[in-house]
């Protein structure tokens, strides 16, 4: 099993590939702080994963790693009536004066919807579109630098990950794109996964949101282990069988009730360290 340092590096190498398309060796070795000996490894490893291909003049991604996804516009209506319940759910785990931050994504932008009315709450976010929304909100926000990338209106890189490595978090909000006992949480994008990661590091507590479709699911790129994670809130339509083995992993699960039931959901019995 690759250790914590090669994992780490592997994702850097996916995310300085999508930033700046092909790197040699050399520009690779350098952005990395390694030998060529070393990177020359960590490339036949993902090259065996069919993650990158070896191109005229050094690497690039390969089109198996290089996933176009839909733009937030059409993504954001899809499951909309569940991701606006975990959203319900989520802000009753948010108390006054709680540093909280939200990834980019389609349930965290409904999530951030709900803040307006807690007071002295802080957030910080590596998307755009959240910060703008909670601008308009009254909510105070930091953000990291970064660049974006087609079809996000998040920002990644060195800058924005070494900006959450940072900061102390009391709770991290995560939308994900598969969760599972075995591949924890994964995502479909390179640059996701190593901001998110650093993101996750720096939280007290972990709260993903996640609906039905995104359980039991394994990505191409890891984020985090399933022992990460505090609370997992989906919908009603999840799997029981799935659910009962996250809670055998030790996650507390919280189920948002969808239509009129929403109503009456005031609290999470979770009980913060």
């Amino acid at each position: 099993m690759d250790s914590i340092a090669k994992i780490n590096r592997k994702r850097k190498i996916l995310d300085l590939l999508e930033a700046r398309g092909t790197l040699s060796i050399n520009e690779l070795a350098e952005h990395l702080g390694i030998s060529p000996i070393t990177l020359r490894k960590d490339l036949a490893d993902l090259e065996r994963q069919r993650l990158i291909v070896r191109v005229w003049g050094g690497v690039s991604l390969s089109t198996q790693t290089t996933i176009q996804e839909p733009p937030f516009e059409d993504r954001s209506v899809e499951n909309l009536e569940e991701k606006r319940a975990i959203a319900k759910v989520a802000v009753t785990l948010v108390k006054p004066n709680d540093v909280i931050a939200l990834g980019g994504g389609t349930t965290t932008y409904e999530f951030a919807k709900l803040l307006g009315g807690i007071p002295n709450v802080q957030v910080v976010t590596n998307s755009v579109n959240i910060a703008y929304l909670l601008l308009r909100l009254g909510v105070r926000i930091a953000m990291p630098g970064g660049f974006s990338r087609e079809g996000s209106y998040s920002l990644f890189g060195d800058r924005a990950e070494d900006f959450f490595k940072g900061i102390f978090i009391d709770k991290c909000f995560m939308g994900v794109d598969g969760i599972d006992t075995e591949g924890g949480l994964t995502t479909l994008n390179p640059s996701e996964a190593s901001i998110y990661t650093s993101m996750i590091n720096s939280a007290h507590t972990l709260i993903v949101l996640a609906d039905h479709t995104k359980l039991g699911q394994k990505k191409l790129i890891p984020m985090s282990p399933i022992d990460k994670v505090d609370i997992l809130i989906t919908d009603e339509l999840a799997s029981k069988d799935i659910l009962k083995k996250l809670e055998k992993k030790g996650v507390k699960i919280e189920i948002a009730p969808l239509e009129s039931q929403l109503e009456s959901y005031s609290h999470s019995d979770y009980k913060f360290k």
